[in-house]
């Protein structure tokens, strides 16, 4: 599976006239901090009543109101398969034609990064990721690895982490990153190339 960060895929997505829900934005809003220079039009929907929202549930978005992008960073770990299904078609219905819904997670294959957290309820390895977005209709774009640090430079040290990672089984990436697409009427076709 390639490698390729939420950064770089944020940055393809991105434009000045985007409009963006971020979905379990988070308090300090972190997401809104890295996008700001590419786009104005961003909303907020979390569920923890200490935050300022936008919105609490989908229910509390109008049914006009589209976005061109949602994003669900390292979220969907604390909910339940029929949780993650549910908000998927939610979400699904207020994105705009050809809209994308971009969400990170943790790794299963990880030795340490999906079971670090008490409140993650659902692992999803890629191949259940990419079967969820499917069944809630969505074209899946990209679903790439992802390490927010890098390899060690140290020839001798990748050559280490490469036969730990062969020998036992696990990834050095610590997150899964997908990209699906609300199906319109040039996302079916495109799906597969």
């Amino acid at each position: 599976m390639p490698l390729w960060s939420p950064q770089e895929e944020l940055g393809s997505l991105l434009n000045p006239a985007t409009c963006v829900l971020d979905i379990g934005a988070g308090v300090n809003k972190p997401l809104k901090q890295s996008i700001r220079l590419s786009t104005q039009r961003y909303f907020s929907l979390d569920t923890d009543p200490a935050g300022q929202f936008d919105f609490h549930s989908f229910e509390d978005i109008p049914t006009h109101v589209e976005f061109d992008l949602m994003v669900a960073n390292q979220v969907l770990e604390h909910l339940t398969v029929a949780d993650v299904l549910a908000t998927l078609r939610a979400a699904h219905g207020h994105l705009a034609s050809d809209g994308h819904f971009l969400a990170t997670v943790p790794n299963p294959a990880h030795p340490v990064r999906q079971w670090g957290d008490a409140t993650h309820m659902t692992a999803w390895p890629m191949y259940d990721l990419y079967g969820v977005f499917r069944a809630a209709g969505f074209y899946v774009r990209a679903l790439t690895r992802y390490n927010k640090h890098p390899l060690p430079r140290n020839p001798i040290k990748r050559i280490i982490v490469n036969v730990v990672c062969e020998v036992f089984r696990v990834d050095w990436c610590d997150s899964l990153m997908i990209v699906g697409q609300e199906v319109g009427k040039n996302a079916e076709t495109s799906e597969g190339n």
